[in-house]
């Protein structure tokens, strides 16, 4: 299995329950059976670079979170954008909104270098090493000052939006002549078996034998 980007238009949902390989589908992409890829709440992930509308302005997803939301850049605001709180003590526009959740990720972000600090940090230096730090600047890189967490709920893609789906690998269908000679090597090893029962002693070529090993496993 791999993950692979489609637009969501060339994604066809199956009708009734499918399971491939062990793994209940999502559906096909270009005759590929695939399972989509979804954040939290059941929210479809979008491909990296993907332009969504925010409330604020628009964004483009740069990445995506441990607990299943999308990192999206703003790139414009919306000029009549505002946001009151509860108590109406403030009021904030687009600009002074994305600030106020990029503080919110950063945070975050910062939480969680600390605790990775905390753990892996080494007795004698009190620091990290070079390798763990490395670590963890790859897991929980700092975000731009436009960068912020977003999750949506239900249909808020267009058909033309690019999501991650993964694709699973169909069960392989043997030809005429690979199912009679997988037939002749079932045959050949029941017979060994029953001539090993027999107390017998069976001479198999050792090509044949060979593959028998390697489909039944090698008797003692």
């Amino acid at each position: 299995m791999s993950y692979m980007t489609t637009t969501l238009n060339s994604f066809t949902p199956v009708q009734t329950p499918t399971i491939i390989n062990n793994v209940a589908i999502d559906g096909y992409v270009g005759g590929q059976p695939v399972v989509l890829r979804k954040g939290r709440n059941g929210m479809l992930i979008p491909a990296r670079g993907t332009t969504l509308p925010l409330s604020m302005g628009t964004g483009k997803v740069t990445g995506y979170t441990d607990d299943g939301l999308l990192v999206v850049n703003v790139t414009d605001y919306k000029d009549d954008y505002e946001f009151i709180t509860a108590d109406a003590t403030d009021i904030y526009d687009a600009e002074e909104m994305v600030e106020k959740l990029n503080r919110l990720y950063v945070a975050s972000i910062m939480s969680q270098r600390e605790t990775f600090t905390r753990i892996y940090k080494s007795d004698i230096t009190d620091r990290l090493s070079e390798s763990n730090m490395d670590k963890m600047c790859k897991a929980w890189p700092m975000p731009l000052p436009t960068e912020i967490v977003v999750g949506f709920k239900g249909d808020y893609l267009s058909p033309t939006d690019s999501i991650v789906v993964k694709r699973i690998n169909p069960v392989q269908r043997l030809t005429s002549a690979q199912k009679a000679r997988q037939k002749a090597l079932e045959i050949a090893q029941a017979k060994r078996l029953a001539d090993a029962m027999l107390g017998e002693t069976t001479d198999v070529p050792d090509d044949v034998q060979a593959e028998l090993d390697e489909m039944f496993g090698m008797m003692d």
